[in-house]
């Protein structure tokens, strides 16, 4: 489970790296609720599931959740789209984490997993359509 989420994690701040790394400085506020956003998600890739257990992952999509709602104000005209289908894996992803808190299983850990991707996917999707903007 460990190594799903971190290399599930890893691979979005990779690309949140290098979608803000043209960022100027005088970038828009989208660009810099991004980089809280990765902030976070880099927290998510520390999480030691194992060792810590699920309620470290929860925190954490908390944090998250927060960074969605002020990246969702920044950019409802123009990303809100990609903003609400990465809230909608995020929303997905805690709520699979409290399935598997329930009720520790191969299958509801494997949701978690399969949960982590959805993210991924959406964030990816996110960072393409912001990184013009930055």
């Amino acid at each position: 489970m460990t190594i799903t989420v971190r290399i599930a994690t890893t691979a979005v701040a990779v690309l949140m790296t290098g979608a803000m790394a043209a960022c100027s400085s005088d970038k828009p506020a989208v660009c810099d609720d991004v980089d809280t956003l990765q902030s976070s998600i880099d927290n998510l890739q520390d999480v030691q599931v194992s060792e810590n257990g699920l309620n470290a992952m929860s925190s954490t999509l908390t944090q998250i959740k927060q960074d969605l709602q002020q990246l969702g104000a920044d950019t409802k005209a123009e990303f809100g789209d990609e903003a609400d289908a990465v809230r909608a894996s995020v929303t997905a992803l805690e709520e699979s984490v409290d399935g598997a808190k329930a009720d520790p299983s191969s299958t509801t850990l494997s949701a978690v997993g399969t949960a982590v991707t959805g993210v991924e996917g959406s964030l990816t999707a996110l960072i393409e359509a912001v990184s013009g903007t930055c």
